[in-house]
């Protein structure tokens, strides 16, 4: 009998680890299916969405900007360059996590100094706007309701294992991001509606495959064709962007060399073709910084425009403080 009830209770464990092994076959086999399904429509849409941007953004913003630098013999070459330090990162995350729970959505430090930087953009454009039309302020039109802003993505979240080379893991999406809104033209204060408007629009592409498809793509055209052909679809998929805006998270505590501590730290991107203005945001040390790369045509003064991000993420800190 005991041998009889042994071998009873062996062939239920076998079929229950029949089961199981099906089960976890089933889970891996739907994973699969639903991994397949999400490149599939999440690429159409973003390509979709991609060749939106592109037809109903013909030129860029700051296109005329350059023409009439050009035009009146002023410095349309060369570079500007700024960096400077904008804030404590835990301060930027108690004002994310505020108005997270205020609007009930997750805001990120990513979403907080882009929606920062698309606000200066628009002063930028607006003052030269004035410059180019000082009798009728506004008579020559740079800056509309939108703009779309490049967003680099590292394929790896920043994860760079020991041993292992850095390499161009780097693929990046383009959104579409607000200008001038409705408060700004009366003086009024928009930045917690822009922040919440950057955030949806951050949100519906971090969703999608847009930068894996970036990736591969760049990839493809750099090894197989030639470079002019390359540079020209390149600046097209900017579709005419303002601005490129990439986040870097650096150490948490301060890095030596030779026994002395490095203080900060500044990193610059190249400017990809055809945008005019780049922007780094970095973390280090537990302080945030930013750093400048533009067109001089663009920006001609970058220590004004780094004082504007500081000057809206203060109105976001004010906002915040209001609200706790």
């Amino acid at each position: 009998i005991r041998e009889q009830i042994r071998l009873e209770l062996l062939k239920w464990k076998r079929r229950r680890d029949s089961k199981k092994g099906f089960r976890k076959i089933l889970s891996k086999i739907l994973r699969l299916i639903k991994l397949c399904l999400w490149f599939i429509f999440g690429t159409a849409r973003a390509l979709a969405y991609q060749s939106y941007l592109q037809l109903t953004t013909r030129v860029n913003p700051f296109d005329a900007v350059k023409f009439d630098a050009e035009t009146k013999g002023l410095a349309a070459s060369g570079r500007s360059l700024s960096w400077c330090d904008a804030a404590p990162l835990d301060e930027a995350k108690t004002i994310c996590k505020v108005l997270s729970k205020a609007k009930g959505s997750t805001i990120t430090i990513n979403d907080l100094f882009v929606s920062c930087i698309t606000a200066a953009v628009t002063r930028q454009l607006v003052e030269h706007e004035e410059f180019m039309a000082p009798v009728g302020a506004h008579k020559t039109k740079c800056v509309g309701k939108h703009m779309n802003v490049v967003v680099p993505v590292h394929m790896r979240g920043g994860v760079v294992l020991p041993g292992e080379s850095v390499g161009n893991n780097i693929g990046a999406f383009v959104c579409r991001c607000p200008a001038e809104m409705k408060h700004d033209a009366k003086g009024g204060s928009c930045s917690v509606e822009r922040l919440e408007k950057v955030h949806e629009s951050l949100l519906y592409m971090k969703k999608s495959p847009a930068p894996i498809v970036s990736h591969a793509l760049a990839k493809f055209c750099s090894n197989f064709l030639p470079s002019c052909v390359t540079k020209s679809i390149f600046e097209s998929a900017n579709a005419n962007a303002s601005v490129v805006i990439t986040n870097t998270r650096g150490r948490e505590s301060k890095i030596h060399i030779n026994g002395m501590p490095v203080e900060s730290v500044a990193g610059f991107i190249p400017l990809p073709p055809g945008v005019p203005v780049g922007v780094v945001v970095q973390s280090y040390a537990g302080s945030m910084s930013l750093s400048l790369t533009a067109e001089r045509y663009a920006i001609p003064d970058p220590d004004k425009f780094l004082q504007w991000v500081v000057e809206e993420y203060q109105a976001l800190r004010h906002a915040a403080a209001n609200l706790q």
